[in-house]
């Protein structure tokens, strides 16, 4: 089948089929997460699909943003879908190839992502392309962008700052034709972390094992967070101004965003690749060996720690915590107690849950949905059984995060070190707790 003619077909094929969209015939039916199995560790499909590929295409990641979910092959084909329902949205040819894939990101008007050394805006309701701009070297992360910037990290150790709309005199601002680079910041080592925009301020991580924040509307660095080791796939944030910090150093580093003020650091007992996933009141961090801890805010103190054996975050839902495995399989923990609800061999061979071939995946940050993907073009989304409507995982009245109050803003006083509870694993080397070097922060050029 041609491209052309999968892509004029793909939307038919799941437009007929609705939120429940079946796999095509040359999808082995054994790859489809049976309904029996799923209602054993009590989850049911909330949509799937069969993404369009042709010969050798492979599908290289899949991600999210809060509304739209993104697919993107080896072929540099990017297909969106709708997040909640998996809706086919429109699909658009980035380049020619793409060895590797980044994080995409959406605003109210554009879908940013990336291909080799080019940067693209299209349009998020028909995927035209808007602009694109060669960024002269490869990215390191994905994008992040609000509704006037967009921020990309690259393989120089520099994080790029583009303005996408130009102010007016008069009326409301315009779409720029192109990104205007607005300041850049030069990193001491390749910009992995995924960089977030708050409310005024952008956040940077860098393989150097430092945090920069800065102004996002002007070239104006603020200070900067030193750890002991490179920083973690992404940054954290808890209410309005707790951003969280994990850092190959084994620790997770808890700062007060508009005071600099270091609140507490756990020490997890081994590097933290993945970024923290918060949840209301809980706050979940795993390490490379697998330690999975919830965190109480206030202090540090982890509520219980459990051991998983190198598996890494998927989601979680109001009861539940849900981790893939080495091999692939489900681990689903009674978020409450820590303790284990199904572990791989209940689901693998007692449910008989076979997601072995589901080799993509994403820790979910928004709701309780959990995403998983294969390279051969089948995605799945799941969710509890009976929760029809998204558990999300931040309330959406909260203020943004670095918002400042009209009154200004307290300082409050550091809180007291974290204590080990029984049962975490504590890291007898960690380094001290670093404080914020807002004398050395490097000047933007």
């Amino acid at each position: 089948m041609s491209r052309r003619l999968a892509l004029v077909l793909a939307p038919l094929l799941l437009g007929m089929a609705g939120p429940w969209v079946q796999a095509q015939s040359t999808v082995p039916q054994d790859l489809i997460p049976k309904r029996t199995s799923l209602a054993r560790l009590g989850l049911e499909r909330q949509w799937m699909a069969v993404v369009p590929v042709a010969g050798s295409e492979q599908i290289l990641r899949i991600s999210r943003s809060a509304d739209l979910f993104f697919v993107q092959t080896n072929q540099a084909m990017l297909h969106v879908y709708d997040a909640e329902t998996g809706r086919h949205r429109w699909s658009a040819q980035l380049g020619e190839q793409a060895p590797s894939a980044r994080p995409v990101s959406s605003n109210s008007y554009a879908v940013f992502a990336t291909c080799a050394n080019i940067m693209l805006a299209l349009d998020r309701n028909t995927g035209r392309v808007i602009w694109r701009a060669n960024l002269a070297t490869i990215p390191t992360s994905g994008t992040a962008c609000d509704e006037e910037h967009l921020l990309v990290g690259l393989n120089t150790g520099m994080v790029n700052c583009y303005r996408l709309k130009q102010e007016q005199e008069k009326g409301p601002a315009t779409l720029l034709d192109s990104p205007a680079l607005a300041w850049n910041l030069q990193t001491g080592g390749k910009v992995l972390t995924l960089p977030m925009i708050a409310e005024r301020i952008s956040l940077l991580g860098s393989s150097d094992g430092r945090v920069f924040v800065t102004l996002t509307d002007e070239p104006t660095p603020l200070y900067r967070v030193k750890t002991g080791g490179p920083i973690g796939e992404g940054l954290g944030t808890y209410g309005t101004r707790m951003l969280l910090i994990p850092s190959a150093d084994y620790n997770l580093y808890a700062v007060d965003v508009l005071t600099t003020k270091m609140l507490w650091t756990f020490p997890s007992g081994a590097p933290i690749e993945q970024a923290p996933m918060i949840a209301g009141e809980d706050i979940f961090v795993v390490n490379t060996a697998g330690n999975l801890s919830v965190i109480e805010p206030s202090t540090g103190v982890p509520r219980w720690t459990l051991s998983t054996h190198s598996a890494r975050l998927l989601g979680t839902s109001p009861t539940k915590v849900y981790l893939r495995t080495f091999d692939n399989d489900l681990l689903v923990v009674d978020r409450a107690s820590g303790k284990v609800v199904a572990d791989p061999a209940a689901t693998f061979q007692r449910a008989g849950l076979n997601l072995r071939e589901f080799d993509l995946s994403f820790p979910d940050r928004y709701d309780d949905r959990l995403y998983l993907g294969t390279s051969s073009g089948v995605v799945v989304c799941l969710r509890e059984i009976g929760l029809t409507t998204p558990q999300l995982l931040r309330d959406p009245k909260a203020l943004p995060f670095a918002h400042v109050p009209p009154e200004g803003v307290s300082e409050k006083p550091a809180a007291p070190p974290a204590e080990t509870e029984p049962g975490a694993v504590p890291n007898a080397d960690a380094a001290p707790a670093p404080e914020p070097d807002a004398d050395a922060a490097p000047q933007p050029k």
